[in-house]
C-alpha cells in the first residue's frame, strides 16, 4: 500500500477552499423537468423556440462568507498567502528594484500564509474565547486589543518574519532577531504596528463576524505588509551598505 506523502496532504489541505470556491463559483443550477411529455408538448406548442439556458451561478457575498465559515483554517492560509506576496510584491516595486527578488517574497507568502493564517485562526478562535470568553463587552474588546497588540505582536506576530526570512536566505536564527530588535529600536517598527493595528483591531473585535475576522485584518494587513517589507528590507540595505 502506497503511503500519501507529507507535501500530498499538506497540498490538499490548502487547496480545499480553492475547490470549493470553484464548486461555488462555477457551478450551474439544475434545470429541474416536469416530464418527458411536458417537453415534447412544448416544443409542440413552439417549434421554433430553445431552450432556456439559465446563466451560471455567480460567486455572492454569501457564498463567499460561507467558504470562510466552513473552511476557516485554509481559507486563512491562502487570503494571508496571496496577500502577503501581492503586498511584498508591490513593497519592491516601490523601492524601484532592478528584478523581482523572489526568495523575498517566497519569505513573506511563507511567513505571511503560513504562520499568520494559521496562528490567526488559531489565536481568534480558540484562545481568545479560552481567555476572554464569547461576549463582546468593551471590557472583552479592550482586552483582546490589549494582549493581541502587546503580548501577541511583539513575541508571535513581528518575530516569525524575521527568522522565516533567515532561513529562506540561509543566514543565523539570531542574526534574524538581531535585525527584529534592531527596526524596534532605530526604525520605528513597533511603533508603525500600534499605530496601524490598534484601531484596527477595536474595529474587528467589535463589529466585525467571527468568521470573517480574518478577511478584513487581511485587508488592513495589505498595506500594513507593504510598510513592514520596506521597513524590513530598508534595513538591510543599511546593513549591506556599512558593511
Amino acid at each position: 500500500m502506497r503511503s500519501t506523502s507529507f507535501k500530498t496532504l499538506l497540498a490538499a489541505f490548502i487547496a480545499a477552499p480553492a475547490a470549493k470556491f470553484a464548486t461555488v463559483a462555477f457551478s450551474t443550477p439544475s434545470i429541474i423537468s416536469s416530464s418527458s411529455n411536458s417537453i415534447a408538448n412544448t416544443a409542440r406548442i413552439h417549434p421554433n423556440s430553445r431552450p432556456t439556458q439559465l446563466p451560471p451561478h455567480q460567486m455572492t457575498l454569501a457564498d463567499m462568507s460561507d467558504i470562510y465559515a466552513n473552511f476557516p483554517l485554509q481559507s486563512a492560509i491562502v487570503t494571508c498567502g496571496v496577500k502577503a506576496s501581492v503586498a511584498d510584491g508591490i513593497a519592491q516595486a516601490r523601492s524601484e528594484a532592478d528584478k523581482l527578488e523572489l526568495r523575498r517574497t517566497l519569505a513573506y507568502v511563507l511567513y505571511g500564509g503560513i504562520f499568520i493564517g494559521g496562528f490567526c485562526h488559531f489565536e481568534y478562535d480558540y484562545i481568545f474565547p479560552y481567555l476572554f470568553g464569547d461576549d463582546h463587552s468593551i471590557k472583552t474588546i479592550f482586552e483582546e486589543v490589549c494582549f493581541d497588540n502587546f503580548i501577541s505582536a511583539p513575541l508571535c506576530w513581528l518575530p516569525p518574519a524575521y527568522l522565516v526570512k533567515a532561513a529562506v536566505y540561509d543566514y543565523p536564527l539570531r542574526e534574524g532577531l538581531e535585525k527584529y530588535v534592531h527596526d524596534i529600536k532605530h526604525n520605528g517598527l513597533l511603533t508603525k504596528y500600534l499605530s496601524i493595528w490598534i484601531p484596527a483591531q477595536s474595529i474587528s473585535f467589535s463589529v466585525i463576524p467571527e468568521h470573517l475576522r480574518i478577511v478584513f485584518m487581511a485587508s488592513v494587513s495589505f498595506f500594513w505588509f507593504i510598510l513592514f517589507s520596506t521597513v524590513a528590507s530598508a534595513s538591510d540595505a543599511n546593513e549591506s551598505e556599512s558593511n
